[in-house]
């Protein structure tokens, strides 16, 4: 009997041990990932739930609109900036960016009181964010958006 045969076989099922190590490692690692992502999804919507803001006022001087918006949930809003801000005038809703630049913007006004974490919104704390329009008729509505998805609207 010569060793051809044997050696192939020898080849053959060593081939079949690679393979099934390099499958079962790309699973466990693949499963690894869908399990993180899973993980933060399940945070990121704990966090959401437990988010809550609230349009206090939204009053108009000239072409500024100034927006009171106080956190009633238990989860601070930690980047100011990052809040979306819309108003409608009538027409279709318009996204208002943050910054200074620009006849159609908002800024941080300030938050009352900001004891405990300098410049973010912690539960119980009003923001009020003034917003500068040039559109030639004041917003009829406004809407504020948090990071993480949260509304409130009010009419002005």
């Amino acid at each position: 009997m010569s060793a051809g045969p044997l050696v192939a076989s020898g080849i053959g099922i060593l081939l079949l041990i690679v393979t099934a190590y390099v499958l079962i490692g790309g699973t466990l690692s693949t499963t690894e990932v869908m399990v993180e992502a899973q993980t933060n999804l399940a945070r990121y919507q704990e966090t959401r739930m437990r988010t809550a803001i609230e349009i206090q006022s939204a009053e108009i001087t000239k072409n500024t609109l100034h927006i009171q918006v106080k956190n009633t949930g238990s989860e601070p809003v930690v980047d100011i900036a990052l809040i979306d801000v819309y108003i409608d005038t009538g027409d279709d809703p318009l996204y208002v960016p943050y910054g200074i630049d620009g006849s159609l913007h908002w800024w941080n006004d300030g938050i009352d009181p900001d004891a405990i974490h300098p410049g973010a919104l912690d539960p119980g704390e009003t923001l009020t964010i003034g917003v500068a329009h040039d559109l030639g008729t004041d917003p009829l509505w406004v809407q504020v958006v948090t990071p993480n998805g949260v509304t409130s609207s009010a009419y002005i």
